[in-house]
């Protein structure tokens, strides 16, 4: 799977050279102006981007601070080239949030080695950053699950004597906890797997309403057992274009965690509301120091 690479250029030569240099070994996308940056790279999710400062519209330090203000680009390396060689100017592009400036002309045998160490860099960054997620996510969901194996095994333990139904009642919690710590591993390998961008996001055009209805169908059965009830007060009545499982699977992990930290005959809520161009999915339950999750 190849790296991707925005190219930020206003001149179409420029982009067609460093296209031609870089093309063969990464995945390519090119804009003409900082605004069509700013769209294209929340789409496109580059690993580096190269970056031209003097563009018509906003410039290039402009076009670098507003990408460093999107959360989903905060891994994503950002070169400026520009002709400007003043350390002021180099200075700027530093504080406007650029891991590196190249002056015009450059040497195209330069920037490849550039290009090879800034990806190199961003994946140990974001082998840490899986690695502070991936021992968040035990720390805090491996408790209950151990706890619901190790108490009720050691209850068996010393009562060989007790009653079947009792029995009985003690290996379904067992049970119930061998398959949650089950669907932690698979959290832990979608995570994984997500991090190292080998999911593949097959979109389609979808209402929100069926998305929403279809992951409450799907907690449905574990919310009647603990008398939840589980309900969307409002729904953005819009069309979305996203992966549908991977999106009700997200959905459902949080009602999944909300149920857990829910009372009995508690209510959880999901809302949806539409906000410019994005869409947003809340669930509230009524968990201790949890009120939104």
């Amino acid at each position: 799977m190849y790296d991707r690479i925005l190219i930020v250029d206003d001149h179409p030569d420029n982009l067609e050279i460093l296209e031609d240099v870089l093309g063969d070994d990464y995945e390519i996308s090119t804009a003409a102006s900082g605004e069509e940056a700013l769209e294209l790279a929340e789409t496109f999710r580059p690993a580096l981007i190269l970056l031209d400062i003097m563009m018509p519209g906003i410039d290039g330090y402009e076009t670098c601070r507003r990408l460093r203000a999107t959360p989903s680009l905060r891994h994503t390396k950002i070169m400026m080239i520009s002709a400007k060689a003043m350390v002021t100017e180099r200075l700027q592009g530093y504080e406007a949030g650029a891991d590196d400036y190249m002056t015009k002309p450059f040497d195209l045998e330069e920037l490849r080695e550039k290009v090879q160490v800034y990806l190199r860099l961003r994946s140990l960054e974001e082998l840490d950053a899986l690695k502070s997620d991936v021992l968040s996510l035990l720390s805090h969901e491996t408790a209950t699950p151990l706890n619901g194996l190790l108490g009720p095994i050691q209850i068996l333990r010393d009562d060989p004597e007790m009653e079947l139904a009792e029995r009985i009642q003690l290996l379904d919690l067992v049970y119930d906890s061998a398959m949650r710590l089950h669907m932690l591993y698979n959290k832990v390998c979608k995570l994984s797997a997500m991090r190292a961008g080998q999911w593949r996001f097959m979109k389609e055009s979808v209402t929100l309403e069926e998305i929403i209805q279809a992951a409450l169908s799907t907690v449905a059965p574990q919310a009647n057992k603990h008398q939840i009830e589980v309900k969307c007060v409002d729904t953005a009545h819009c069309t979305v274009e996203v992966d549908t499982f991977r999106m009700q699977e997200a959905i459902v992990a949080l009602l999944d965690n909300a149920i857990q930290v829910s009372p009995a005959a508690g209510c959880i809520t999901v809302h949806t509301w539409q906000e410019a161009n994005r869409i947003r999915i809340s669930v509230h339950d009524q968990g201790p120091g949890s009120n939104s999750r």
